[in-house]
């Protein structure tokens, strides 16, 4: 492994920047036909301040009581993933930094993810389950806008400063999350205020577009790997 002089890790936000849906939750809704007249008065309820995060939450898993894990399992591994995913995360595996993800979306995703991909770490919000079906209930570790904590929990477990953090994500849910990093990417963002704070901003839904914009310093200075950068701008 590489020693870098500073970038030890990464850390994603989850729904809309490793993947192309915006919302988990939302699109097993959407697949389960459950969406229109349910899910989104819920939605509608929670951006006019009529109940709590929490409480969206909460009547979001109440929808799929009594159905089958396995059920949303297989909705949940069809999901879209963003172009050059595999490119980016191969190339930061290959650089030795460690992936971690925090997600305000389920469980259920961000667990594939990171076995499919080898990340080092991962939080999300747990639906809970018995015997297979799901209870209706959920357990909430992760509050769209209250990342911050879990930054200090990897920088604890890791052992990282802040300024050793890449953060990648696209709403405004990420924004204690960029605050807190050493350099911040925006994707493909749905929040000019994330935007504003962003050390980079990426209008495009390809995540090789990532690649060129990464801090140098975290590239050894070696010819192959300068011949391999100078290919990589050819191609972008």
């Amino acid at each position: 492994m590489a020693h870098f002089p500073r970038y030890k890790l990464v850390v994603f936000d989850l729904d809309g920047t490793l993947t192309a849906e915006r919302s988990i939750w939302e699109y097993i809704h959407m697949k389960l036909e459950k969406w229109y007249g349910y899910a989104e008065e819920y939605q509608r309820q929670f951006l006019q301040g009529q109940i709590s995060y929490r409480q969206f939450c909460e009547l979001d898993a109440q929808v799929w009581n009594g159905m089958k894990v396995d059920q949303l399992r297989d909705i949940v591994q069809a999901v879209p993933f963003n172009p050059g995913v595999d490119e980016l995360i191969s190339l930061l595996k290959k650089l030795g930094l460690r992936l971690t993800l925090i997600s305000s979306g389920l469980n259920l995703l961000s667990e594939w993810v990171e076995a499919k991909y080898g990340f080092d770490y991962g939080v999300s919000n747990r639906l809970l389950h018995d015997d297979g079906f799901l209870t209706g209930e959920v357990e909430i570790k992760v509050h769209y806008d209250r990342k911050a904590e879990w930054v200090r929990n990897i920088m604890d477990i890791f052992r990282v400063r802040s300024d050793e953090i890449i953060a990648i994500g696209d709403s405004a849910g990420d924004i204690e999350m960029f605050e807190m990093a050493g350099f911040s990417i925006s994707f493909n963002s749905s929040s000019w205020k994330l935007d504003q704070i962003a050390d980079v901003v990426i209008k495009g839904n390809d995540l090789s577009q990532v690649i060129p914009k990464l801090p140098t310093m975290i590239f050894p200075k070696s010819e192959d790997w300068l011949r391999e950068g100078e290919d990589r701008k050819e191609r972008w």
